[in-house]
């Protein structure tokens, strides 16, 4: 009888959980496999919503949980968090050995868990590799777990060559496109109607879903780009379903901003988070997607949704027709929204459009992979740098 395979998942935030639900219940599912969730960042905070309960609400049980702070998002706030995140999976590794790790994307404390994973050379795979947002830290961090691990999942063509670029082994290369086009194929859409009454949203005319976080490598100019989007949003005088950002450098002063500014404005509901389902299903309502969420270039396509991408978070990343980018001033969102809105050429474009990061089944192919490891290979652990003329 093959081996119990231990998949430690690590997920540290509502974005990536979304992303990683579905590989979650593949590996819980498969009897070769033994699921155990790690959970850290800001499900743990109250401040975001305490989105660890989701994951229990979705049947996942024995949740490792590796706390880091949330109340200090500056610069020396963000590396000390860091850090205790390197020293709380170091622990848990310690004393609780996996065979396997399974981060996905761009985010520091997912680099701590990998981090703290090196020296017990724990094999790692890595979902999202390849991909480029040259406004954010979040690039080096991915580019960063590239090289930490041992195994790639991307989600496109180009991403899997950035890889192989970058000196990996094509063997240890799948792509699988993304985990996140899973749930869509899988969602049972609630209709305006229903959302209107549960969230208080008006879909009587335009309705507008903003997402905006911090761009890490601007954080100084946090506030102004903020007071920028707003000043956009009232201009437009459009509903507006705005959500928290994520929890990086600066994003307090983003939260209270938005805070403020959802109470003395009727048009605007402001979310913490949804539920993965009531998120998708606010995709498939509104009209426009300002922002810049990479939620905006990968989930938007398959809602023929217009996205308004601002500033340079997203810079380099994979994008299609559905996407007007942006500078951060006012005016520039105006024009961007009104283009999104009203160009009946543009918007006629986007009823052709099909979606070009995945086919609904990355996280199938995902396990299946993991399935045909053979962990005790001695060659998974002995990286060897391929180098490309």
């Amino acid at each position: 009888m093959n081996k119990i395979k231990k998949i430690g998942v690590v997920t540290g935030a509502r974005s990536d959980y979304g992303l990683l639900y579905w590989v979650m219940k593949e590996i819980k599912e498969n009897s070769e496999m033994e699921l155990i969730p790690l959970v850290t960042g800001s499900h743990l905070s109250k401040k975001f919503g305490y989105t660890m309960q989701e994951i229990i609400d979705d049947g996942f049980k024995n949740l490792v949980e590796i706390k880091i702070s949330t109340d200090d998002l500056s610069p020396y706030g963000i590396a000390k968090a860091m850090s205790q995140g390197v020293r709380g999976f170091a622990e848990y590794f310690k004393s609780n050995p996996l065979d396997f790790l399974l981060v996905l994307g761009d985010r520091f404390e997912i680099l701590a868990a990998a981090l703290a994973a090196l020296p017990y050379n724990l094999v790692i795979g890595h979902l999202g590799g390849g991909e480029i947002s040259a406004g954010a830290i979040d690039d080096s961090i991915r580019h960063c777990l590239t090289k930490l691990s041992h195994f790639h999942f991307p989600i496109t063509a180009e991403c899997a060559e950035r890889i192989k670029k970058m000196g990996e082994e094509p063997w240890r290369i799948k792509v699988v496109g993304s985990p996140r086009l899973d749930f869509i194929n899988k969602v049972r859409f609630k209709s305006k109607e229903v959302l209107a009454k549960e969230f208080k949203i008006n879909f009587s005319g335009r309705v507008a879903l903003v997402i905006y976080h911090p761009v890490t490598l601007e954080f100084k100019d946090a506030e102004n780009q903020i007071n920028n989007l707003l000043t956009a949003i009232d201009k437009l005088g459009i509903e507006t379903v705005l959500i928290y950002p994520s929890f990086d450098t600066r994003s307090d002063v983003i939260i209270s901003k938005i805070k403020k500014f959802a109470r003395r404005n009727p048009k605007v509901k402001l979310f913490k988070n949804f539920e993965r389902d009531d998120y998708l299903s606010i995709l498939n309502s509104v009209d426009v997607f300002i922002g810049n969420s990479s939620s905006g270039l990968i989930e938007a396509p398959s809602f023929g949704l217009p996205v308004v991408n601002i500033g340079n978070r997203q810079k380099g990343r994979d994008q299609i027709n559905n996407v007007i980018n942006v500078g951060y001033s006012s005016d520039s969102i105006v024009k961007g929204a009104g283009k999104a809105l009203s160009d009946k050429e543009f918007i006629k474009s986007l009823e052709s459009l099909t979606n070009p990061f995945g086919d609904g089944s990355a996280s199938k192919k995902v396990v299946k992979f993991l399935s045909k490891i053979d962990l005790d290979d001695s060659k998974i652990n002995r990286k060897i740098f391929n180098q490309r003329s």
